[in-house]
């Protein structure tokens, strides 16, 4: 009986007027801090290494750890429950790499300060860290520019698979790189893949070219200036 009457009593704590206004108002404040990191991850990002879904995560991880910190609140037996419940998650996607890593547990900080209700600081903290990673990235990308943005077009014969064929050459000899599109031409003999990349200011053109030719089976390879594709 005394346990019903507890578990009714943290029940009534947590629907009560001020409990739910303070977690509105933690999720709006993650909510907006959330979109300042995101717009300034999509800023920073190298040439064509913005990815839609890394940037949604950023700005919904500050949310649902504001929500779950506010609905936590001081109770030690929610926090465990919420421990034995995450630990059945498994996580199986795959990051880009360290920056979309760096963003996400930057996403989870803000959370953590606006769930425990301190906003100022966790503003503070926010626009302060968006501002170095947006000062450093300029200060890093100063010298480079569309100049070695290039268009590359390699064509593979039906005998070879393509996919992720060029990945570690390309990783080796750029800053970046995008699929922009495959298609088939010579009658369905030959896929045609072309790619968006940015150059590292020591590559090699020559060797980069020697390295894919060997894979591609020395059909060709075109390297041209960047070529935006206007969608129709």
């Amino acid at each position: 009986m005394e346990t019903l009457k507890q578990f009714f009593e943290g029940m009534l704590e947590i629907n009560s007027g001020a409990n739910i206004i303070n977690t509105v108002a933690a999720v709006i404040v993650a909510a907006i801090l959330g979109v300042i990191i995101y717009f300034t991850y999509k800023l920073t990002c190298k040439a064509f290494m913005f990815d839609e879904e890394i940037g949604l995560v950023v700005i919904i991880v500050p949310v649902v750890v504001a929500l779950l910190l506010s609905v936590i609140g001081t109770s030690i037996a929610r926090a465990f429950s919420l421990a034995g419940a995450l630990a059945i998650v498994r996580y199986r996607s795959v990051l880009i790499g360290p920056r979309s890593l760096v963003y996400i547990f930057f996403g989870m900080g803000a959370g953590f300060i606006a769930g425990v209700g301190l906003y100022l600081p966790a503003l503070i903290f926010v626009l302060l860290t968006c501002a170095f990673m947006v000062v450093y990235g300029m200060i890093k990308s100063k010298s480079k520019g569309l100049v070695s943005r290039k268009t590359l077009v390699v064509d593979v014969p039906e005998s070879i698979n393509y996919d992720g064929l060029f990945e570690e050459t390309l990783k080796k000899y750029t800053e970046g790189y995008v699929l922009d599109s495959v298609g088939i031409v010579g009658g369905g003999t030959i896929t045609e893949l072309v790619y968006h990349v940015q150059l590292k200011d020591s590559t090699d053109t020559k060797a980069l070219l020697d390295e894919l030719r060997v894979l591609n089976g020395n059909f060709k390879i075109m390297l041209s200036q960047y070529r935006p594709v206007t969608q129709q």
